[in-house]
């Protein structure tokens, strides 16, 4: 097996002291626009959990990469003291939103129709 890399392909192993080394450090954070849209976007996600009286998302894998991209996104791209607050509230109203899919879930399976509860 043949190992070849492009020049624009850096070497994943090249020491830091080495000519082309770029420490993370020194790699250009994203335009304002972009992290607007991240903000936007949580805030949509957010808004969309305090507003529902159950899980919003068509199943239960959706709502979990639902969840998973909010406290990727949140944790990735906002600064920890805005993000922190963003990821506490989203997780409380999730645990609001499980416990009410928990509920209906062992309602349904108890036989009792919709309407008693």
């Amino acid at each position: 097996m043949s190992h070849t890399r492009t020049a624009s392909q850096p070497d994943l192993f090249q020491p830091a002291d080495r000519p082309g080394y770029r420490a993370i450090e020194e790699i250009e954070p994203p335009p304002e626009d972009f992290i607007q849209r991240i903000r936007d976007e949580l805030a949509a996600t957010l808004a969309t959990a305090r507003g529902a009286q159950s899980l919003p998302w068509r199943d239960l894998t959706q709502t979990m990469l639902v969840e998973m991209r909010f406290h990727s996104i949140a944790e990735t791209w906002l600064p920890d003291d805005e993000s922190a607050p963003l990821r506490a509230a989203f997780a409380i109203e999730m645990e609001r939103l499980y416990a009410i899919a928990e509920t209906a879930a062992s309602a349904d399976s108890q036989g009792i129709p919709t309407e008693s509860r």
